[in-house]
């Protein structure tokens, strides 16, 4: 905080021409006689001044003890805490000052600015620096002084919690001494006493509940997200009890005791725990550890980590959203099995471990799991994520990576491997696609294999296409980001080398002249011009320049093959990949084979009646392609 030089409109003020008589006064507050004789006089604060001419400190440590003068016997006394807290402790200074009107036309030798905390239990100075100062003997008088006098104007004690001033002046006085000048801004500490430490109230923090009314990145509260269960992991802090603390008093500069409150207590430990939380307590707190993964649960006054939980529905009206995060070992099973309701209601979202729906998913639904089985259907706006998936009848979006459904009707899978018994539409992508009854309407796009047990229907397509798989796709586009970039670089490299490869080539036959007319000087005894050594060194460094430049070509282009070998390696999965029909083919089914490099696509449209069990994709010369059509298996 500053603490002086301007007025409250942020300007400095015009001196008046004003009659006044020195003053000589002996006070406690000269802060405050000042202000006194401004109000009488009718003289505006900034113009007026004073002189320190001497003063007196006293003290006593008890309120009926006679005041004692602080001298350099005791003075040591008043850096020891204990004894500057004492209650009763209490200290004042008398001064004798000479009040005049500032000269107008004098300007200050330094300007020195004073800073407080908002204790006022440390006071800074700051003295900014100047090139125009010269070295002179008063100079530290001069310094010591201003800064009492601004101290005196805040009502703060001098010279008794000043332990560091005089040496901090003396740095600057040697500064301005050797220099005859101030190069920089100086900021030290002029005053320290002791900082008042505040009481620690009591208070019982549930961080299990911690997730609930959280807001998001608007400042907005999902109320459907109202913590119906509070999921934590083995180690977890479940609950905590901080306990009242009593803080301690401080002294400022002024001399008075800051006094702080007595710490609050509100609340108690009024509930017991199972054998699945840990209690630990230390001097400051008491916390209640969980022993293992689960959701927190309260039975009357007893709290407890279970693992399975029981819900007839997950809606807004009951539950809302329940977010047991994945890793938390937490099982629920949601038993509405009714066709006409939704066991998780539209909108609503489940993330957890493991999770059992006896019923359908909503509309705008999202599940999130490591393992999910949905007895009902899913509706074509749901969502369904999980490591293991298993879906009675799915019209929504699903991705995992082991998916198995029983019909499929339109919906959308994005997985590893899928096993599917029906399919009557809907897409799917996955490394591996196995259907035991393949209806109409179909797409099925794969990177090793597509297998059918029976065809019934037409336009469906199957497709091998490792760009679009799950982790293929993201895979595949880096790596053409990579050579793409690469090329970039390595063409930029190839212009930089053709370009100093000319250079050289142009000042070969002059260096090499360079070099012979060194030696000759160096061999009669000459020492050789600068400007020769200076070229000769040009040349060389062209030379170690154009090296590195070729090294870090080669470097690229060796890093582009294996980008390009990645990507074959990928491509020839398209190769390996088998299209199996264990039925008779129906017209209009299409078959294709999507290549990366060079992008090609290869299609066969089956027709009715044709017998191919065994599809799959060959070379025939460079950028061309066949499809084989086998009517037995490969053993």
């Amino acid at each position: 905080m500053s603490l002086f030089g301007k007025n409250k409109d942020g300007h400095k003020d015009q001196m008046q021409e004003i009659d006044f008589q020195n003053i000589m006064i002996d006070t406690e507050n000269v802060n405050q006689e000042l202000k006194n004789i401004s109000s009488s006089q009718n003289i505006h604060l900034n113009q007026l001044d004073f002189t320190l001419l001497s003063f007196k400190s006293v003290f006593k440590t008890h309120k009926d003890d006679e005041w004692m003068e602080i001298n350099d016997s005791n003075i040591e006394q008043f850096k020891d805490e204990d004894f500057l807290l004492n209650e009763e402790l209490q200290i004042k200074q008398q001064y004798k000052v000479e009040i005049f009107l500032k000269d107008k036309d004098k300007s200050p030798l330094l300007e020195i600015i004073l800073g407080g905390n908002k204790f006022l239990t440390k006071i800074i100075a700051t003295i900014k620096k100047d090139f125009d100062i010269k070295y002179s003997s008063k100079l530290k008088d001069y310094i010591t002084g201003e800064i009492n006098k601004k101290l005196l104007k805040q009502s703060m004690l001098i010279s008794i919690f000043q332990s560091e001033l005089k040496k901090e002046v003396e740095k600057i006085i040697s500064k301005i001494r050797i220099n005859n000048f101030l190069d920089e801004d100086h900021t030290f500490v002029v005053c320290n006493c002791v900082d008042p430490i505040a009481p620690v109230n009591d208070n019982l923090i549930f961080h299990y509940k911690k997730n609930a009314n959280k807001k998001d990145e608007q400042d907005r509260i999902d109320y459907s997200k109202r913590g119906y269960i509070h999921a934590v992991q083995k180690g977890d802090i479940v609950i905590e009890y901080i306990k009242a603390k009593e803080g301690r008093n401080g002294r400022n500069c002024k001399g008075e005791l800051l006094k702080v409150k007595e710490p609050k207590q509100r609340y108690s430990i009024d509930f017991t725990i199972s054998e699945n939380i840990e209690k630990k307590e230390d001097e400051n707190r008491i916390i209640f550890i969980a022993k293992k993964d689960g959701y927190v649960s309260r039975e009357g006054d007893k709290y407890d980590i279970n693992d399975n939980m029981e819900v007839e529905e997950v809606s807004f009206k009951t539950t809302g959203s329940i977010e047991a995060n994945l890793e938390s070992n937490v099982k629920i099973n949601i038993k509405e099995s009714d066709a006409l309701k939704d066991a998780i209601g539209s909108g609503m979202s489940v993330e957890t471990t493991e999770i059992t729906v006896e019923g359908n998913i909503g509309s705008g639904a999202v599940v999130k799991a490591k393992k999910a089985k949905i007895g009902g259907q899913t509706h074509k706006n749901a969502s369904i994520y999980a490591d293991d998936l298993d879906i009675s009848v799915h019209r929504g979006y699903a991705e995992g990576n082991r998916v198995k459904i029983k019909r499929l009707e339109g919906g959308k899978v994005n997985a590893k491997t899928v096993q599917i018994e029906q399919a009557i539409g809907g897409e799917v992508i996955a490394e591996k696609i196995y259907i035991k009854q393949l209806v109409s309407n179909v797409t099925m796009i794969a990177s090793e294999i597509i297998e059918i047990s029976e065809l019934k229907g037409t336009n469906n397509k199957f497709i091998i296409d490792p760009s679009r798989v799950l982790g293929f796709q993201e895979k595949i586009d880096d790596l053409e980001k990579r050579l793409k970039k690469i090329k970039l670089v390595i063409n930029t490299i190839k212009k930089d080398i053709r370009d100093k490869k000319i250079l050289i080539d142009k000042n070969r036959e002059t260096a090499e002249l360079i070099r012979h007319k060194i030696m000759e000087l160096k061999e009669s005894g000459q020492k050789p011009s600068k400007n020769l050594v200076k070229k000769i060194k040009d040349f060389q460094q062209l030379i170690a320049t154009y090296n590195i430049e070729l090294g870090k070509y080669k470097k690229e282009k060796e890093e582009k093959e294996n980008i390009k070998k990645e990507i074959d390696d990928i491509q020839s999965t398209i190769l390996n990949a088998k299209i199996i029909n264990h039925s008779v083919w129906h017209e209009y089914n299409e078959i294709k084979f999507v290549l990366l490099s060079p992008n090609v696509e290869v299609i066969h449209v089956t027709e009715e009646g044709e017998i191919s069990k065994n599809i799959t994709l060959s070379k025939i010369e460079e950028g061309k392609y066949k499809i084989n059509r086998k009517s037995e298996f490969d053993t």
